[in-house]
C-alpha cells in the first residue's frame, strides 16, 4: 500500500515518499497537458455540449463543461498525430528567474521539454496575423515608416534603460499603458497593439496600468 494517497502529484515523492496519482483522465497533466492531436480530439469531444447527454456525464465532466464552454473542433484530425504536442495552457517562462531556479532545484525541469521562442505574431480583424519584430534589425526591416520605426526604437531605448526617474514617465504613473505610449512616444496605433499584448503581454488595452508593477511596465 502506499504511504500518502493523493488526487495530484506532490513534492512528496521528491521527498521520498510513495505517492499514487489518481487521475480522471488517461493522460496526465489535467488542465494543462499537453496532448497528440488524437488525445486533443477526444478530449474536445469529451467537453463538447452537443456530444451526448449531460445526465450520463461523471461529475469531473459536468464540471469540465462548465469550464470550457465553447468547445468545437475541425471533424478531420490530420495525420501523424503523435507529431504534435499541443499545449491546453501554453505559457512563456522567462529564461531567467526565479521560476527557472525552482524546477531546477525542484527536478521539474527534468520532465519537460523547453523551447526558445521564435516568433511572436499578433493578430486584428483589419491587418490578419503580423510578425512583430524581435530585434533591432527586425524593426529596420519591417514596413514601417522612417519616422515610425524612430519613435519606436526611441520607446525601445526607454523601455530597455533605467527610467524610473526619466521624464516620459513623471506624472504618468497611472496612465494606462497605451494611451501612454501614444502621448509619450506619437505611436501609432498598430504599434501601440504590438508592444501592449506581444511585448507588454498585457490582457487589456483599457483602464488603468496593465496589472503593472510600480515600475510603470506591465510584467505579465
Amino acid at each position: 500500500m502506499p504511504d500518502v494517497m493523493l488526487n495530484h502529484p506532490s513534492a512528496l515523492s521528491k521527498a521520498g515518499v510513495k505517492v499514487a496519482h489518481l487521475d480522471n483522465n488517461p493522460y496526465y497533466g489535467g488542465d494543462e497537458a499537453n496532448l497528440t492531436l488524437d488525445e486533443l480530439a477526444r478530449w474536445a469531444d469529451s467537453r463538447s455540449t452537443s456530444s451526448g447527454n449531460s445526465e450520463k456525464l461523471s461529475s469531473y465532466l459536468v464540471a469540465q463543461r462548465a469550464k470550457f464552454t465553447s468547445v468545437k473542433r475541425s471533424p478531420i484530425v490530420p495525420d501523424h498525430s503523435r507529431h504534435y504536442s499541443i499545449s491546453l495552457a501554453p505559457s512563456l517562462i522567462p529564461s531567467v528567474g526565479p521560476l527557472i531556479s525552482s524546477l531546477v532545484a525542484s527536478g521539474v525541469s527534468r520532465y519537460g521539454g523547453y523551447r526558445l521562442l521564435e516568433r511572436v505574431g499578433i493578430y486584428s480583424s483589419s491587418n490578419g496575423l503580423q510578425n512583430v519584430p524581435g530585434s533591432k534589425e527586425d524593426v529596420f526591416k519591417s514596413s514601417l515608416t522612417l519616422i515610425d520605426k524612430r519613435r519606436l526604437m526611441r520607446f525601445l531605448v526607454f523601455a530597455s534603460g533605467e527610467f524610473e526617474g526619466s521624464k516620459e514617465l513623471q506624472g504618468h504613473e497611472q496612465t494606462p499603458f497605451p494611451e501612454f505610449l501614444q502621448s509619450q512616444f506619437s505611436l501609432t496605433h498598430d504599434i501601440v497593439d504590438a508592444i501592449v499584448y506581444a511585448l507588454a503581454f498585457c490582457f487589456s488595452s483599457t483602464g488603468s496600468p496593465c496589472p503593472c508593477s510600480s515600475r510603470g511596465v506591465c510584467d505579465k
